[in-house]
């Protein structure tokens, strides 16, 4: 499994847990240590001695992982206290430990993405409405996608539009396009001239559901648009290139937003349909 797109994030927890762990066996040796609250026991070589601070230590290691050799032991009650105190931390500790681990390690981060603005583009003698998407992460499959358009009216949402469908596997990038000259659209392009020409205010959301390839863990996305989120545009620059072998090389994330401009006659042409 490759972690290396969450290898500071995993690097950084585990320098804290270990910093906390350190801090806690340092605590507690402090405490066994200033109450004079433990010793060595009868069976010991060392019974009549005392406990220095780096057998405390020793001690404190020993407890917090509850292994209990028995060659040191409390002798008061506040020793007993000390002790129910520390293992019953560490079980928690270690708990929480164990599972903020796997979730760094098996759980997917948040590296899809969507470009920021919904792009009325001109192609194929034919308008679209466009999102591209873009995916640093493993592959989704099995995406199902769903784009709705509405409106507020007298503090009520009406809906101004809906579409559900399947989608194509998102490995870097992928274009949801809807495409706005469809009879079936007809409503949608409506809502989008008037946003553009007459001010409506109008709210849109994509969203889509898939699969991790590799995980198989169902992963979610949503993006809210409204209508100054809508702008014209033509062919979205290149991220990458590909080899002689078929693969990606050369990515440039820096050109996920950009798109060449529309011609003004072509703006001018939806805006007066």
């Amino acid at each position: 499994m490759d972690f290396s797109f969450r290898k500071g994030i995993l690097l950084r927890f585990i320098f804290f847990s270990i910093l906390i762990y350190v801090l806690l066996i340092l605590v507690f040796a402090t405490l066994y240590y200033t109450t004079h609250s433990i010793g060595f026991t009868q069976y010991s070589a060392s019974f009549e001695s005392a406990v220095d601070f780096k057998q405390t230590i020793y001690f404190s290691i020993v407890t917090f992982h509850t292994i209990g050799f028995g060659d040191i032991h409390p002798m008061t009650d506040p020793g007993r206290l000390i002790v129910m105190i520390q293992s019953t931390l560490s079980l928690f500790y270690t708990a929480v430990f164990s599972g903020f681990l796997v979730y760094f390690v098996i759980k997917r981060p948040n590296d899809l993405f969507s470009t920021k603005n919904l792009y009325i583009r001109h192609r194929n003698d034919a308008y679209w409405l466009s999102i591209r998407l873009g995916n640093k992460g493993r592959t989704i499959i099995d995406m199902k996608s769903r784009f709705e358009a509405w409106t507020i009216v007298d503090n009520s949402r009406v809906r101004a539009f809906q579409i559900q469908r399947e989608v194509p596997d998102l490995e870097r990038i992928l274009y949801y396009d809807i495409n706005l000259d469809d009879p079936k659209h007809h409503k949608l392009r409506e809502a989008l001239h008037k946003a553009i020409t007459k001010g409506l205010r109008l709210h849109m959301k994509f969203s889509f559901i898939g699969n991790d390839i590799r995980t198989g863990e169902q992963v979610a996305f949503a993006k809210y648009y409204d209508s100054s989120d809508i702008k014209f545009g033509k062919t979205f620059l290149n991220v990458y290139s590909w080899d002689a072998n078929g693969h990606r090389k050369d990515f440039q994330w820096k050109n996920f937003e950009r798109i060449e401009e529309m011609d003004d006659q072509l703006q001018d042409q939806f805006k007066t349909a």
